[in-house]
């Protein structure tokens, strides 16, 4: 089993065996695609990453769930 741990932007991402992701806690529904090789989130339809880490960090990065907006 392996798993990785990582703080980006704030939050805390978790990937289980390259099959489970959560970011603070919260699971992230994601599916590889064998056709193509990449991983897809309903967080971000249209766009697919080479691996869970990349997908965890665009949901961070560009979801308004984990965005951290200025006051």
């Amino acid at each position: 089993m392996s798993t990785i741990k990582e703080l980006f932007d704030d939050c805390k991402i978790i990937i289980e065996d390259d099959k489970s992701l959560t970011i603070n806690g919260k699971q992230i529904d994601q599916i590889y695609n064998p056709d193509s090789g990449k991983w897809v989130t309903k967080y971000l339809p249209y766009t697919e990453y080479d691996n869970l880490l990349d997908l965890a960090q665009a949901v961070i990065r560009d979801t308004v769930e984990f965005t951290h907006l200025e006051p």
